[in-house]
C-alpha cells in the first residue's frame, strides 16, 4: 500500500507554485524574436573630391553603411556620389541618378533638418526625399537613409547616417564631411554606442 500519496490541496500548490515560477522565468527573458543590433554606431570623417573637374581616379562616392570612399564605377558600387555645384554649394547624387547599377535601382533618401549635427540622436521615420540630387550649403546638416544590399539577408534594409558639411572647396574640387553611421540594418539610432531601435 503507498503511503506518500498527495493529497489534492498539496498537488494544487505545488501547480500553483510551478506556474508563478514559470511566469517569472518568462518574465524575466528578453523577447527572443527581438531584433538586435551587432554594431555599434561610428563617427568618421569624410574627404571627397567632385564628380566634375577632377580625375576619375579620386574618390567621389560613398558607401554609407561601410563608412568606405570609393572612386565611382558604372557598375554602381557606391551608395552617393558627391558634387559641388557653381554656387559651391555640396550636390549629393544618389546612385540612381549617376549610373544604372548593376544590382539594380534602390533608394537613397535625403532629409534636410533644422536640428544641429549633435543634437540628432535618431533618423526620422518619415519626410524622406528619395532618389533626387540633394543640395547642401556648407554647415548644413543632412541625414540619409540607404536601401542597400549590404542588408540584403536582413529583414529590414535600410540604413541611417546624418552628415554635416564640414567644408567644400571649389577651387580644389574637395569635400570634408563628418559623419555618424548606423551599419546595422533597420535601426535609426543615431546615438553614441550600440543601437537600441
Amino acid at each position: 500500500m503507498n503511503t506518500l500519496s498527495v493529497s489534492p490541496r498539496s498537488r494544487a500548490r505545488r501547480v500553483v507554485l510551478l506556474l508563478a515560477l514559470l511566469a517569472g522565468v518568462v518574465a524575466g527573458c528578453q523577447d527572443p524574436f527581438k531584433l538586435t543590433a551587432r554594431s555599434a554606431n561610428f563617427d568618421a570623417t569624410f574627404e571627397l573630391w567632385a564628380v566634375s573637374g577632377t580625375p576619375a581616379a579620386y574618390p567621389s562616392g560613398l558607401l554609407v553603411p561601410q563608412g568606405v570612399v570609393v572612386r565611382l564605377d558604372p557598375s554602381g558600387n557606391f551608395d552617393v556620389a558627391f558634387d559641388i555645384d557653381a554656387l559651391g554649394r555640396l550636390v549629393v547624387i544618389p546612385v540612381s541618378s549617376a549610373v544604372a547599377p548593376v544590382t539594380g535601382p534602390r533608394a537613397i533618401g535625403f532629409q534636410r533638418t533644422a536640428a544641429t549635427y549633435n543634437s540628432i540622436v535618431e533618423a526620422p521615420k518619415s519626410g524622406w526625399t528619395n532618389d533626387s540630387l540633394f543640395v547642401v550649403a556648407p554647415g548644413e546638416t543632412f541625414l540619409v537613409k540607404v536601401t542597400t544590399q549590404y542588408c540584403q539577408f536582413d529583414l529590414r534594409r535600410e540604413t541611417y547616417a546624418k552628415f554635416r558639411v564640414d567644408s567644400v572647396l571649389p577651387a580644389e574640387r574637395r569635400i570634408k564631411l563628418v559623419s555618424r553611421v548606423n551599419p546595422n540594418c533597420g535601426f535609426r539610432s543615431l546615438a553614441a554606442g550600440i543601437p537600441l531601435f
